[in-house]
């Protein structure tokens, strides 16, 4: 089965091979060489300049050998299963306690998915105001070229008074209608969570027998821009995508250890009670729920 890689994190892959296989073999042989002839021949009469020849002649040569990423990966995998170190969730037979008490060291998911990008979706609604303009607007294009026309020929005639005002409103009703699901204040209050709880990981979600699994990307690992994987795949996939990597959280979540502290105790002590009010605030905005597993990936890719 060939692979197309979405996302590939390279250091971990060689980290948990080098470990699987007693080290990595990889070496390099470059090969470099250069010529380099100049030769200035001159033949006939000086002034007639018939043959006048200045010869460069570079030549160089590099061969490079090293282990290629993605077949590294396939060794990689094949050694989890050959192993037994892999836990396939790939039917709906394993229940959320099966996956958070597996013992196997990794796990590999195969189910479509969706993006999602917190950052992202701050954006969305702090322009929000501007696209529900743009969105008021562009199906009057034709009303307003026709205005742009009129003021050419009169811009201060009662006609073009008349359909300014007219378009003008319009624009400002619709734009209204659109954006009233969404108040100013409301906005501002999402903005404030995100920057304050927010983060720039974007997960990828898949959801098998009621448990959702959530893997969260490094960007730089992305062997396409998100945008690029977005056009191609949609942000819900129809596409199965295999994820492989470990479980980072599942059960055991600690509760937050809130206590009143004594106005006699140390400044750090102080701090240590803060720290305890601030996970428990992050539990209520960002914890995860329930039935979700957290995934830190070594790749994700499509099968061809």
């Amino acid at each position: 089965m060939i692979k197309n890689f979405i996302y590939l994190d390279e250091p971990k892959l060689y980290s948990f091979s080098s470990q699987l296989f007693e080290g990595v073999t990889e070496y390099v042989l470059d090969q470099h060489s250069l010529e380099h002839e100049d030769s200035d021949t001159q033949k006939g009469k000086l002034a007639s300049g018939r043959v006048i020849a200045n010869v460069i002649k570079e030549a160089s040569a590099s061969t490079t050998k090293k282990f290629l990423h993605d077949h590294s990966f396939n060794l990689f995998e094949r050694e989890l299963e050959d192993s037994d170190k892999v836990l396939d969730v790939t039917s709906e037979t394993l229940t959320f306690n099966d996956i958070a008490q597996s013992t196997k060291s990794f796990i590999r998911i195969r189910a479509k998915g969706k993006f999602v990008d917190l950052l992202e979706i701050k954006s969305l609604f702090s322009n929000f105001s501007n696209i529900s303009d743009a969105l008021a607007i562009l199906p009057l294009t034709g009303e307003l070229q026709e205005l742009e026309k009129k003021k050419a020929e009169n811009s201060k005639s009662q006609t073009v008074k008349t359909l300014q005002s007219r378009l003008d409103k319009l624009i400002h009703d619709r734009s209204a209608e659109l954006g009233a699901s969404v108040p100013k204040r409301s906005v501002k209050g999402f903005e404030t969570i995100i920057d304050s709880f927010g983060d720039d990981i974007v997960r990828f979600q898949q959801e098998i027998n009621n448990v959702t699994f959530s893997t969260c990307l490094s960007q730089e690992y992305l062997r396409d821009s998100l945008k690029t994987i977005y056009r191609k795949y949609s942000r819900k996939t129809a596409k199965e995508f295999v994820v492989i990597g470990f479980i980072s959280h599942a059960d055991g979540t600690q509760r937050a250890d809130v206590k009143s502290i004594s106005e006699g105790a140390s400044m750090l002590q102080h701090m240590i009670g803060m720290a305890e009010n601030l996970y428990e605030i992050e539990q209520t905005f960002s914890g995860k729920s329930e039935s979700e597993i957290i995934i830190e990936p070594i790749a994700i890719y499509t099968e061809l």
